[in-house]
């Protein structure tokens, strides 16, 4: 019984990710980001390879870099011509167009096939076709064509079998085993080395069944099978198959390609589960997991797959540790009350609290900038505020200010503070027309509100002080101050007018011909004149009227009982004259 030996060759092939140099599936984790506050929590995510189902396939061109030797394995008898070899067991189970295969045969004319039924062997190995691929009637289906042309191995007209021959071999270690399948400078049948000689790999991938082609040169001999070449997959029924561009059956030629055959079709399921100081976490299997660290730990990950091939594929990821940086000593930002002003606008420095935020810390480790949006200034992002001098405010709003740590963590810290727009302040009140008495100052009108300043005219004019003397007739304007916003700040004159008149005052009240008593009063108030009184008004305190009477007399008395205790103003009227008398009610 002959027996076939499969040669173990271990090569220097590192472990790298399921990318466009190496098809070896790979799982880690990205590096996390700074953890800026014990307790705080950041989100650990994997970078992986996902693993497809062989119901199909896709083909990308890859750099010419064989990894694997063209020599060292079995050689394929070259005693004849359109060969198959034996029966070759595969250390690894290969899923192909989704069945499993544990045996190949390897063919003289640069073709594999896991068709044993229809294929036999070390039988005859097809050379002639021209058929393009997909195709039921193919000659060869259920295979890898890579070079599939007519070559010939016997010898003559190989002249070196050494160099030029047909050999397979195992390399790697489990789950990352390889099958390799070479085709060394082998010549062509009739055209011989005319055309050059022929040389191509193909390589079997444990675990994901990824297929890959090299081509160091293939010419066409267009003297025979019509120059015949063929680069692809094909399934058993000749319904499926992908193939390289331009790579179908014809007269192509091609120096140093590659091509790598990738399963494409349902990803196979994943599970995952995160450790943190080898310990597993629950309620982990998620490609992201959020952790909050309270100090230096370190994380791991373990993905499953569930292969079609075997039991559950583990791997390990590499270990991340993750940091936690206190907060610097920041101060918290100040609230800033902006008086609405119709006159100027209304803009506020906020780098005013740059100081403030630093605390004395050392300003180069740090960057400032200023957000309308938490989620910008959480991620430092380039939608900051452009004008933070002068920056214009149009509603009461929330400012934050996104302090980032640039000499060792990176971290980012977020203040918020307020913009707190007063709205506009009335003008204090008070009566309109008021007497005073001779010496009296502006310190002694009736007026109500906070932090009282006079001017000398409606607008504009000049700011009078409290011990300003009053004038006999003159009108005085009064503005109130509240929270620093002053009244004073419309387009029209946002100020209280009071006209004054001189008179004298005591318990019976003479201005002129006018006695008002008693003064102060409780429920009644007698009013004279030695002029006929046409009119009298009464108002409170502040500038409301409460009474009034028209009146023919030169005597009036007037009921005060539904007035509350306070100070109220006495407007008299006559044909000649008025005057505005000052009235205390007990």
């Amino acid at each position: 019984m002959k027996k076939v030996y499969m040669c173990f060759h271990l090569f220097g092939m590192s472990l790298i990710g399921y990318s466009q140099t190496s098809p070896i599936p790979f799982v880690s984790i990205s590096e996390p980001s700074p953890v800026c506050a014990a307790g705080n929590c950041i989100e650990l995510t994997a970078e992986y390879s996902t693993l497809n189902s062989t119901t199909d396939y896709v083909v990308n061109s890859i750099p010419y870099a064989p990894v694997f030797p063209f020599s060292g394995g079995i050689n394929l008898n070259n005693t004849a011509d359109d060969i198959w070899s034996p029966s070759v067991n595969l250390p690894f189970s290969f899923n192909f167009y989704g069945i499993n295969y544990d045996s190949i045969l390897v063919g003289s004319n640069g073709v594999a096939t896991f068709d044993q039924t229809n294929q036999s062997p070390g039988g005859y190995c097809n050379w002639n076709f021209t058929q393009s691929i997909p195709n039921t009637n193919f000659p060869i289906r259920n295979a890898i064509y890579g070079v599939y042309q007519d070559t010939n191995i016997q010898s003559p007209p190989i002249t070196n079998p050494a160099v030029q021959n047909i050999n397979y071999y195992v390399a790697n270690i489990e789950p990352y085993r390889v099958f390799v399948i070479n085709f060394n400078e082998l010549p062509q049948y009739v055209c011989g080395t005319s055309v050059g000689l022929q040389t191509s790999q193909i390589v079997l991938y444990e675990t994901t069944n990824v297929i890959e082609v090299y081509v160091g040169r293939r010419a066409a001999c267009p003297n025979w099978n019509s120059g015949s070449g063929l680069i692809g997959v094909q399934n058993q029924a000749g319904t499926n198959a992908i193939f390289p561009q331009g790579r179908n059956t014809g007269t192509w030629s091609a120096n140093e390609e590659a091509w790598r055959f990738t399963p494409n079709g349902a990803v196979l399921p994943t599970s995952f589960t995160w450790y943190r100081n080898g310990v597993m976490l629950p309620n982990s299997n998620s490609e992201s997991f959020t952790v909050c660290p309270e100090g230096i730990d370190t994380y791991s990950l373990q993905m499953s797959v569930l292969n079609p091939n075997n039991a559950p594929l583990i791997f390990i990821s590499n270990e991340v540790n993750t940091t936690v940086f206190p907060e610097p000593a920041f101060g918290e930002p100040m609230d800033t009350e902006i008086c609405f002003n119709e006159i100027s606008g209304y803009t506020v420095d906020l780098t005013d609290n740059n100081a403030i935020l630093l605390n004395s810390l050392n300003s180069g480790d740090f960057e400032i900038a200023y957000y309308e949006t938490l989620t910008d200034a959480e991620n430092f992002s380039s939608n900051f505020i452009s004008n933070p001098t002068s920056y214009v405010i149009t509603s009461p709003t929330t400012i934050y200010a996104a302090i980032q740590e640039v000499t060792t963590s990176g971290c980012i810290y977020v203040k918020p503070f307020e913009l707190i727009l007063i709205p506009q302040i009335a003008p204090p009140t008070g009566p309109t027309f008021q007497t005073f008495e001779l010496g009296q100052t502006l310190a002694n009108l009736v007026i109500a509100g906070d932090n009282i300043t006079w001017y000398d005219a409606p607008t504009g004019g000049n700011v009078l002080a409290s011990d300003t003397v009053l004038v006999d007739n003159t009108t005085y304007y009064a503005t109130q101050t509240i929270s620093g916003c002053e009244s004073n700040r419309s387009v029209s004159s946002n100020r209280l007018a009071i006209t004054v008149s001189l008179s004298l005052g005591n318990n019976t009240f003479s201005a002129g011909s006018f006695r008002v008593y008693p003064n102060p009063f409780t429920d009644q108030l007698t009013v004279s004149s030695n002029e006929t009184m046409r009119a009298f008004s009464v108002y409170n305190a502040i500038g409301q009227q409460v009474m009034e009477s028209n009146s023919e007399m030169k005597q009036q008395q007037i009921n005060t009982t539904a007035l509350a205790k306070g100070v109220y103003f006495l407007r008299v009227n006559t044909e000649n004259e008025s005057a505005t008398l000052k009235m205390i009610k007990n």
